[in-house]
């Protein structure tokens, strides 16, 4: 990868390897498939075949016989022990919510839906038995797509929801504004197909009770140990304390892991009747089928500008289908809302309306998936960049630096209600510019185009959404930091780690503070018992939330050794510091080791002040502003097209950033590499298909396409370097190259595409899809 970046002195800006790798490549990983118990059970469920139907009988006696069996559960044997469940939200009063619970009850809404749960002494044994179920339903008339689900004569998938229009109607968005007067309007309309998203790590869990005192342990794949100790605390009734959920190594998430699914609480619920140890591992058919999946949006947007070329307003019409029910306790809300919030975000426009139609279909659920609205609202708004840019031959960069937010005369407000304080857009295009300008030629015969895409991207989300709205989220962090008499650390953070090496940053930003080795902090997560109570990982919230909260805790510490310090020295606390693991005076000598006084801390407080606070335990923490943090972003793609193929090559991808305070190079590019292979993968291949009854024709890897190293070129990675007067600030990254690069090589396609006049207007953009416009438009009459 190439990189451009600014080195730090201290543990910061230091590419140090994550600190969990070692023991991972050593085979040590603590996953849910790796946990062992003497008396554990293992769960198998029996789905849905059907896309919608009425069970009108389960025989369960065959299973129930099998050898190894140990019950076989129903929605009725476990209505008494959880309550139902719904995904409601306080900013959308108005939205029909149907209730859900752990196995389908009377009907199934979608292919894959859990309907019988097999608890055996083996999975071979869980899933013989599971093939012995008698499972009867009356098949009725599926909805697939969110606009057959609007129509009027299409079959309600949930009864009496109340409310009026069409009965599959979930939810209606909206933002209303003047109509834009302009001479020009155009319009772009952009397909989005669903996609799966799939972690290394398939969903599971490994749930124990203990009946004797009324605890609950649960070891699961999730990003939200907190959150999940709440939702099976108040579902099952059982006091939060007596609760504890540990995600420790955890195989990937990218948000499929933030939600509840109704085969995780089912196993829950069959540890707790039965008061043993039960474990539901997802396989890979399973997860393509009944996972909470992402995208699936129709989109119409229209842009407007006057005589001159500066816009006038933006328009935005959004049809999203959320599948058979919204997902709790986040709801499904995020993705049709954040890209309301972020169309057309970037850019100083005057008037912006935004109106997104959401319907229940019979799908699996739509849920969060990596950058969750980002990618949809920047692909419609630099759809139409490009399209009023190329209207009037103008260079899309240029034209979109004309219309960037000034924030000369201070923060401004989106019509979507982002204020921007800080804004880098500007050097973000330029430095692309600029690497753009260095472009070789080459006529190989195939079309070649460029693309560029603005993000302005939220990050750090703040507690007002979730708070307000009614559901159980925290979005602050808290770190509980520790020395130790050898002057090593232990820190304990509400954040959770999934791969994206988290621990590893707090461990440098607590290094850095303390002046010692990253190697000196061990960091605690994952783990609702002894962590404090924390969000986990979301919204690229890691170093941004946690790392300021780790910051905080270090801080207190390394102001509680230097007072103790000046104490022992006879000198004021200002005058000393700490530098290479010592406490060192205004010259820079070393007056003791950071060891020797956290010794004398521990082990001889009697020679201080009894007054005097040399307790080495402290406490940091970190609130959010209310809404978000903003961070700009700017992508650049150069693909080429075979004209006879329609494959695509994407031959450059490049981003500039302003990330702030950079605590791991490395991980910074790893971070945005990755998530722009998963942009890549929506944008080129991934989709989720059904035929017209609902059947999944995309049941495996052998169906659904993945993104494959050999379509990743070598993505240049330009960071800007800190602006002046910037302290420790370091802005969320994770989501930015799923969010951004999708729109960028779109961009480039259509710009290779106009030259023979052929565009796309779906995704996945397959090399069928981009034959067929170029055929289209060879059968075009020439003008």
């Amino acid at each position: 990868m190439d990189t451009a970046h600014t080195v730090s002195p201290g543990a910061l800006g230091r590419s140090l390897p994550n600190v969990r790798w070692d023991r991972l490549i050593r085979g040590r990983g603590r996953f849910v498939a790796n946990t062992r118990s003497v008396d554990m059970l293992h769960a198998v469920f029996v789905r849905s075949p059907e896309a919608h139907g009425e069970i009108e009988g389960i025989d369960t006696a065959a299973a129930l016989a099998a050898p190894g069996v140990v019950a076989v559960f129903t929605a009725q044997d476990l209505s008494s022990l959880c309550q139902p469940w719904q995904a409601i939200h306080g900013a959308f009063p108005d939205a029909r919510v149907p209730a859900e619970g752990p196995l389908a009850d009377g009907t199934v809404r979608y292919v894959g839906e859990p309907v019988v749960l097999v608890v055996a002494e083996t999975a071979d044994a869980a899933r013989d038995a599971a093939e012995l179920v008698g499972l009867s339903i009356r098949s009725l008339d599926p909805v697939v797509s969110a606009r057959a689900a609007l129509e009027g004569t299409a079959p309600a998938l949930h009864a009496n929801l109340g409310g009026g229009g069409p009965a599959n109607l979930h939810a209606r968005l909206g933002r209303d504004c003047a109509e834009a007067a302009g001479a020009t309007c155009l319009t772009v309309s952009l397909s989005l197909a669903r996609v799966a998203p799939q972690p290394m790590e398939t969903r599971g869990l490994v749930a124990d009770y203990d009946a004797a005192d009324g605890t609950l342990t649960v070891r699961q794949s999730h990003q939200h140990p907190h959150q999940m100790q709440d939702v099976y605390a108040r579902l099952l009734n059982i006091p939060e304390h007596k609760v504890r959920v540990i995600c420790d190594d955890v195989g990937g998430a990218f948000g499929l892991k933030q939600q509840l699914h109704k085969d995780e609480m089912a196993t829950v619920c069959a540890a707790v009747r039965l008061g043993r140890t039960v474990r539901f591992v997802a396989t890979r058919s399973e997860s393509l089928l009944s996972d909470g999946q992402a995208r699936d949006h129709q989109l119409t947007g229209q842009i407007s500008m006057d005589g001159s070329g500066k816009i006038t307003g933006l328009k935005l019409e959004d049809l999203c289908g959320v599948g058979a029910f919204s997902l709790y306790p986040r709801t499904s809300f995020g993705e049709a809302g954040l890209a309301q919030r972020i169309f057309g975000a970037p850019y100083a426009v005057p008037s912006v309306a935004v109106e997104a139609t959401l319907a229940f279909q019979n799908r699996p659920p739509l849920g969060h998936y990596r950058g969750v609205g980002h990618p949809v609202a920047c692909l419609i708004t630099e759809a139409l960049m490009d399209k009023a840019a190329r209207s009037r031959g103008e260079d899309p960069i240029a034209f979109r630096l004309r219309h960037l937010h000034d924030l000369s005369a201070g923060p401004v407000t989106t019509p979507g209600g982002i204020q921007i304080e800080r804004y880098r857009m500007a050097e973000c295009l330029d430095a692309l510019a600029a690497s753009l300008a260095d472009r070789p030629g080459t006529d190989d015969g195939r079309l070649r185009g460029v693309g560029v895409a603005c993000l302005l991207e939220l990050t750090a989300n703040g507690p007002r959404y979730y708070g307000d709205g009614g559901v159980h989220v925290a979005c602050t962090e808290t770190a509980v930091l520790r020395m130790e008499p050898s002057g090593v650390v232990r820190l304990a953070t509400g954040h959770t780690d999934q791969g994206q090496g988290a621990d590893q940053m707090l461990a440098q930003v607590v290094a850095d503070t303390l002046a010692i080795e990253p190697a000196d902090v061990a960091v605690t997560s994952g783990d609702s018992a002894n962590s404090p109570y924390g969000g986990g990982a979301f919204g690229s919230r890691g170093t941004a939330v946690g790392g300021q909260a780790a910051r905080d805790a270090a801080v207190r510490m390394a102001e509680r050794l230097l007072a103790t310090a000046a104490l022992l020295h006879q000198c004021d606390a200002p005058e000393l510091s700490l530098s290479g693991g010592h406490v060192v005076d205004g010259g820079g000598a070393p007056l003791m080791s950071i060891r020797e006084l956290a010794n004398l801390c521990h082990f001889k407080p009697h020679l201080l002040p009894r007054a005097h606070e040399a307790g080495l335990t402290v406490v940091g923490r970190h609130v959010p502003a209310p809404d978000a943090m903003n961070a700009a972003a700017a992508f650049a793609a150069c693909v080429a097209i075979d004209r006879d193929t329609g494959t695509v090559e994407v031959e450059r991808l490049l981003v500039a950033h302003d990330a702030g305070t950079i605590v791991n190079p490395a991980s910074v590019d790893a971070q945005m590499l990755g998530g722009a292979t998963q942009g890549l993968g929506q944008v080129l291949c991934e989709a989720i298909r059904m035929d017209d009854s609902g059947q999944p024709l995309t049941g495996s890897f052998m169906d659904y396409a993945m993104p494959r190293a050999d379509m990743v070129p070598p993505m240049e990675c330009i960071h800007l370097p800190p602006a002046p007067g910037d302290a420790f600030a370091p802005h969320g990254v994770g989501e930015a190259g799923t969010s951004g690069a999708p729109a960028a090589i779109l961009g480039a396609i259509n710009n290779a595409l106009a030259t023979i006049g052929a565009e796309v207007t779906e995704l996945p953009a397959t090399p069928l899809v981009l034959w067929n416009a170029i055929q289209a438009a060879a059968r075009k009459p020439a003008v």
